[in-house]
């Protein structure tokens, strides 16, 4: 784990997964002192178990999912990258997705099944 020899620099986590796992982890470090950046390939979380609501016609598709941004506008310590991973060097501490590299004290990895 690197030190930051800086004692005003807030830890650093990065969530992988915007499912389940991904965001309750960030909900839950919403009033912690680090910076969360939660990264998901999908701009939005979708409830899963309510798919055969959607598919029967009982819900609409919008009843299901919510933008994640909009999950997390109040939480001024997350920020949500759109973006998929295509690397993780843990020497760096590094995670590295197409047009950049986002460090990391703690990495959640909270990609789903």
């Amino acid at each position: 784990m690197v030190v930051s020899l800086e004692k005003n620099v807030p830890h650093q986590v990065v969530i992988i997964g915007g499912g389940f796992g991904g965001l309750y982890t960030a909900k839950t470090l919403k009033k912690a002192n680090v910076n969360v950046t939660l990264i998901d390939k999908r701009n939005f979380h979708l409830f899963q178990p309510l798919l055969y609501q959607v598919a029967t016609g009982t819900l609409s598709p919008a009843d299901i999912s919510s933008p994640l941004r909009s999950v997390f506008r109040k939480s001024k310590n997350t920020q949500v990258f759109l973006g998929e991973v295509n690397d993780i060097d843990p020497e760096t501490q590094e995670v590295i997705l197409g047009d950049r590299t986002i460090p990391y004290d703690t990495l959640v990895v909270a990609t789903g099944a």
